[in-house]
């Protein structure tokens, strides 16, 4: 029997940090991180789980992609930074900018890839490590990464900047 309580605690926050790098938006990252407690709950029954820490933080991965391909581009004012005093409001802006290009070029890449890409830049995670979460082999995972890169440079060199 799982302690869901304790599951929640000690990993709610990787959770969240997970989604909230790969969408950088509040409120779909707590929609995520609750999906994702729920996708967990239900396969408890039917799965043997070794390491609760890993199928959470891939689960977020996973459906955290799911949702920024499922955005549609709009511009939301609730994302709005208002500029204090130390803060360059030109810096700012190119950095929401090129975090945004990120984001919708990631949404773009194949899963498998888009996946990798995001848990070895968004999670710093070693290669190992995120073969041993996708299931697959360390060369693979350096295949996935090599080929979500050069398709990513592709996506981000085609695309108009506004800057």
């Amino acid at each position: 029997m799982t302690d869901w309580d304790g599951l929640v605690r000690e990993n709610g926050p990787a959770v969240f940090g997970t989604a909230w790098r790969i969408l950088g938006h509040a409120a779909d990252t707590e929609d995520v991180v609750q999906e994702v407690f729920l996708e967990a709950y239900r396969l408890r029954a039917g799965l043997t789980v070794r390491c609760w820490p890993a199928l959470l933080r891939r689960l977020a991965a996973c459906r955290a992609l799911d949702r920024l391909r499922q955005r549609r581009t709009v511009l939301s004012l609730n994302g709005i930074h208002v500029a204090g005093n130390g803060d360059d409001p030109e810096a700012t802006a190119i950095g929401k900018e090129l975090a945004e290009r990120l984001r919708q070029a990631v949404a773009e890449l194949p899963e498998r890839e888009a996946e990798v890409f995001c848990l070895r830049y968004f999670e710093d995670l070693p290669n190992q490590r995120i073969a041993e979460l996708l299931n697959m082999q360390p060369g693979a995972v350096g295949v996935a990464l090599h080929k979500a890169r050069a398709k990513l440079e592709l996506l981000l060199n085609d695309k108009p900047s506004i800057v």
